[in-house]
């Protein structure tokens, strides 16, 4: 378990440099993915974010031979998000 969180880091690092993130409250720290075990949750909040998201997650795979399993992704859509966005064939 410590090997995956070791290897997981740096890709939680580039997101968290790349991404605008969101402020859960006043004075809090920025939050731009969430990681709990070998799940994931990136917070996007521009569409322009997705095609970052990819290229980052595209970068990593390559490093380290991890595949992204779509089939368990999901995607969900806040505010006036619009869902036609494309998600990495990722269901909203």
């Amino acid at each position: 378990m410590l090997l995956f969180v070791l290897c997981i880091n740096p890709l939680l690092i580039n997101l968290d440099k790349k991404l605008k993130g969101v402020y859960i409250r006043q004075n809090s720290a920025r939050r731009t993915a969430i990681a709990y075990v070998d799940d994931i949750t990136i917070i996007v909040t521009k569409p322009e974010e997705v095609d970052t998201i990819k290229d980052t997650l595209h970068d990593y795979m390559q490093v380290t031979g991890a595949h992204i399993n779509v089939n368990k992704s999901h995607a969900i859509a806040l505010g006036s998000w619009n869902k036609l966005t494309p998600m990495m064939d990722i269901n909203y």
